[in-house]
């Protein structure tokens, strides 16, 4: 059997495999001789960065640092501030990476656990968790034509949004920033936060122009114990290469901070004037190609035999592109210890759950509220409220799986009130592609098979075809073509909507 077939391949991107390795953090800090004295710990944090990954053969690398940050009253009744860099080193090994696999890195802390042993010493126990994870281009060919003597498709033309690639890059920034006069002779920095923004993303032949804005805040509090805001912003210009892409690509990126440290230093006077700022961000970037393509969910021969073969297909395309703000009220309990004044709040911890119901997309999780502030009694005090939020996305359904990875962020915080009750209201921004997925069975193959004997078949063969089926089925079934049994029975619909006698011609 003389017979061509036409093939095209649709590429997704897919999370391969992930692994999760544990380094603890045991540190015993010893302050230094320009630290006043502990009376009482407010707080401790370890926050993990990633500044590297190094992959050689099976084993991937994670390099970076994990800073303890201790915020505390002094024995002179002010708020004081103390950080220590611990270098963080996790692998894990990983049999069959492909060369372009595509390898995500993130960070968090498990636990952290802090003692003041003596007013100059703490004892600190925690545990980072370092998640791997591994995204592979998944490839799945189709048939989407042949010829040959006799052959009959059943086809379809869908839209497809085809993976054009996946790939991750850290880079490095760095900033010297001048602290306003306004703000006193700070004496620590008790809280730094940067977060990136996208505010343009070009696509240009095998690369993508990504700019934006890296907006950092800082908490400083000066020599009179005096907590004050600073707010600045880093531009962000970056080429990323992805082989494939072009200017009729859709690009999801995400930029991400990856690891920051922040550094008090001296200016030219010798006053501590100068904030030493180090971020490494992480561009995470998918592209996508939409296109409209036959899809041949059936096919048979009418002089021979073929050899089909079927596969499941997952046909995704683009629903909808997250790119919203959407604000949470919330009431903070303080009943057991009342705020006077807020010093200082600040968000962290954010989780984020992606959920379908419905016609809508469901983005939950939650999110840590860090209040520091001055209780009836002026004393420091510092507190934290747990606050779960959870936004709606509708979704325009087309008879497809809803299915979306947010990149979700905290944009802005406001407290208000005092007593018992804090009133927050938290900003959330959010971004990112949804997909609507079907699964579809299709012609995976079609090969060459024995030639059919048609000696004693009929003339014509006389069919009572039921309410509901299908022309295909009935011509298939018989060894005619959907074409000829409508044309013979003088029929407008390719699916029969009555009990009805069929005439199938011979071929």
């Amino acid at each position: 059997m003389d017979m061509n077939v036409d093939k095209q391949e649709l590429c997704t991107c897919r999370i391969l495999r992930e692994a999760k390795a544990e380094q603890s953090v045991d540190c015993d800090l010893t302050l230094p001789d320009y630290c006043c004295d502990i009376k009482s710990v407010l707080c401790c944090s370890v926050e993990p960065g990633i500044t590297s990954v190094d992959i050689t053969g099976n084993r991937i690398t994670a390099l970076g640092n994990a800073v303890i940050k201790l915020m505390y009253v002094g024995d002179d009744d002010k708020i004081a501030c103390f950080e220590q860099n611990v270098p963080l080193s996790k692998y894990v090994e990983m049999s069959g990476l492909a060369q372009d696999s595509t390898v995500l890195v993130k960070a968090k802390t498990s636990y952290v656990n802090c003692r003041a042993v003596s007013p100059r010493r703490v004892d600190v126990h925690a545990c980072v968790t370092v998640l791997f994870s591994v995204v592979v281009c998944e490839r799945n060919e189709f048939v989407c034509d042949a010829g040959g003597e006799g052959i009959q498709l059943k086809t379809q033309n869908v839209t497809v949004c085809n993976a054009v690639g996946c790939t991750a890059k850290l880079f490095e920034m760095s900033e010297v920033v001048t602290i306003p006069e306004e703000k006193g002779k700070i004496k620590s920095v008790l809280y730094s936060a940067a977060r990136p923004v996208i505010t343009e993303i070009k696509t240009v032949s095998n690369k993508i122009l990504v700019k934006g804005d890296l907006k950092i805040c800082f908490s400083l509090c000066n020599e009179d114990g005096i907590v004050s805001k600073l707010e600045h912003t880093m531009p962000v210009s970056r080429i990323i290469e992805l082989d494939g892409v072009d200017e009729n690509c859709v690009c999801d990126v995400a930029l991400d901070v990856s690891a920051l440290d922040v550094q008090l230093k001296a200016d030219e006077s010798g006053e501590m004037k100068r904030l030493d700022v180090s971020a490494c961000l992480c561009a995470t970037v998918y592209g996508y190609r939409e296109k409209v393509c036959p899809i041949v969910e059936d096919a048979y021969s009418l002089t021979h035999d073929p050899v089909i073969d079927k596969n499941s297909l997952v046909q995704p395309r683009i629903a909808a592109s997250l790119n919203e703000t959407f604000v949470l009220p919330s009431d903070l309990d303080f009943s057991g210890s009342k705020v006077e004044r807020v010093l200082d709040s600040y968000c962290c911890d954010l989780t984020c759950v992606c959920a379908t119901a419905g016609d809508k997309l469901e983005i939950s999780g939650a999110v840590t509220v860090c209040v520091l502030y001055l209780d009836s009694e002026g004393k420091p005090c510092f507190a934290q409220r747990r606050v779960d939020y959870r936004h709606a996305k509708p979704v325009e359904l087309d008879g497809g799986m809803l299915s979306c990875q947010p990149h979700v962020q905290v944009s802005g915080l406001a407290l208000s009130g005092n007593g018992d009750t804090l009133h927050a209201r938290v900003q959330f921004d959010v971004s990112g592609q949804v997909f609507s997925q079907h699964n579809r069975t299709v012609v995976s193959s079609i090969s060459e098979g024995e030639k059919k004997c048609n000696a004693n078949a009929p003339a014509v063969t006389v069919y009572f075809g039921d309410k509901g089926e299908n022309l295909w089925d009935i011509a298939k079934k018989y060894g005619a073509t959907q074409d000829a049994v409508r044309t013979r029975n003088s029929l407008n619909s390719s699916t029969l909507n009555e009990r009805t006698m069929l005439i199938i011609p011979r071929l």
